[in-house]
């Protein structure tokens, strides 16, 4: 494998954006200034047909019951365009890619989604919560060290 990790250019967008369309039940949030944005700021990754957005913490930072710390990563959203193992392979180079740690969180109720990280080293460490404490939801780290 290579040591770089293919990151989405704005020519990009439409790919970017039907994918996520197609997953829409999954991603009902997500817009496309938001993905213009994040595509225009190198914080969208687009390899073997696998999108991964993702940010840089600059500060201490809380997600649920956890403190991130300055350098640590937020993986925001993962989604492929087939169920083919492209995922696991993306997500694999992605952690290598950064070499740093990697937080998420994922609805509690997410049973596919949790099997998929927790397959790809991550482990659940703590827990969140969103609409006023009636979604619960987990989270999860990957740690290269």
């Amino acid at each position: 494998t290579d040591d770089m990790l293919n990151h989405a250019k704005i020519d990009d967008f439409d790919t970017v954006w039907n994918t996520f369309k197609k997953n829409k039940k999954y991603f009902p949030h997500i817009r496309t200034d938001y993905l213009k944005r994040m595509i225009a700021r190198g914080q969208v990754v687009l390899d073997k047909g696998v999108i991964i957005t993702y940010n840089v913490y600059k500060r201490k930072t809380r997600i649920g019951d956890v403190l991130c710390q300055p350098n640590d990563v937020i993986l925001h959203q993962i989604v492929a365009d087939k169920r083919d193992g492209s995922a696991s392979v993306v997500l694999n180079d992605f952690f290598k890619f950064l070499n740093k740690r990697v937080f998420l969180s994922v609805r509690s109720e997410n049973e596919i989604a949790k099997r998929f990280y927790e397959k790809n080293g991550m482990l659940k460490i703590g827990s969140i919560s969103w609409a006023r404490g009636t979604i619960p939801g987990d989270i999860y780290c990957y740690d290269s060290n």
